[in-house]
């Protein structure tokens, strides 16, 4: 009989290394926090930096199914993307399952981190949790480290404005339109991505063509007019980002439009794939008596976003 392989078969690391544990929705300010302390103890101690995350949220399998997990604020591929910019040498990301769900907490720290990575010094977050029914935290892993061999570190709560920075926080920020709050705590602008799709031309015959865009994830915002950054394999420039019903063509309010005019941009984007920076909010979705006074919204639209891509100009004699 054939023991089943662990739910880690296959993952490794090229050396012994520091580690940060997590799930990292959203590299967040609080992420940096936990990922730069990893860093420090990584050149400290002349060892590679790397990350072990999940692709899902783990409640996607523990709780009723994916539509029970919270809304990732990015997708798995953009997050290692930002995990790797910040520094990291590796990102190991397999897919949560039932059998990581099942593994014993010491099973976890001893067989995966300390015989499988090797790893010398683990670096978590104050709320960390691991193991069957996750029933390991914190502070049983600085135990485990000392019984298997390698040091851990607990990052306290990272707190802006008084309150814990927190994947949660960051997401009923977008949810409620605030961009300001969202982009603060994130430390960069929240990001939308996708492939532009065939649309209707109709913003072509209004004098405001668009990309409409499959995103990757659902949107967290809510219908609206955002002032946005809009970069594909290069930066293509600020634009005017709606999403929503387009109600003054009489579209069913369960038809949900994403799409994104980039100012001053004549090129074809379609089956190019976009990332789009939403630097503001900067009305709500409105139906319009016509082609004319949507236009009229449109130019009025145009100004509002102004300040938004003024801020993100580079100021004149900045260092």
């Amino acid at each position: 009989m054939t023991s089943k392989s662990p739910p880690w078969a296959g993952l490794s690391l090229p050396t012994p290394s520091a580690i940060a544990l997590g799930l990292f929705d959203g590299v967040h300010v609080g992420h940096q926090e936990i990922l730069r302390r990893t860093l420090t103890v990584a050149e400290r101690v002349s060892l590679p930096a790397a990350v072990f995350s999940f692709q899902n949220h783990p409640k996607a399998v523990l709780g009723n199914g994916p539509e029970g997990a919270p809304r990732l604020l990015v997708p798995p591929k953009r997050r290692e993307e930002l995990l790797r910019a910040f520094g990291m040498s590796e990102v190991l990301m397999p897919e949560f399952t039932r059998e990581w769900a099942e593994t014993p907490a010491e099973t976890f720290a001893r067989e995966f981190l300390a015989e499988t990575l090797r790893v010398r010094h683990v670096v978590v977050g104050f709320n960390y949790c691991f193991g069957r029914r996750a029933e390991g935290r914190a502070r049983d892993l600085q135990g485990f480290g000392e019984r298997h061999g390698f040091g851990v570190e607990i990052v306290p709560p990272f707190l802006l404005d008084g309150e814990e920075v927190s994947s949660t926080r960051i997401r009923l920020a977008i949810q409620a339109g605030d961009l300001a709050s969202a982009n603060r705590l994130l430390g960069r602008p929240h990001e939308l991505s996708g492939t532009v799709i065939r649309g209707d031309g109709r913003g072509v015959r209004l004098g405001y063509p668009t990309a409409n865009l499959a995103p990757d994830l659902p949107p967290l915002l809510p219908p609206g007019v955002y002032a946005v950054e809009v970069e594909g394999a290069e930066p293509l420039g600020f634009g005017l980002f709606f999403l929503g019903p387009r109600r003054t063509f009489g579209e069913a309010e369960s038809v949900s439009t994403v799409e994104v005019h980039i100012l001053d941009y004549a090129g074809d984007l379609y089956g190019r794939r976009l990332r789009i920076g939403v630097l503001g909010r900067v009305r709500g979705a409105m139906k319009f008596t016509g082609p004319g006074a949507l236009i009229e919204q449109i130019r009025k639209d145009r100004e509002a976003c102004e300040p938004f891509f003024q801020e993100r100009l580079p100021k004149v004699g900045a260092r």
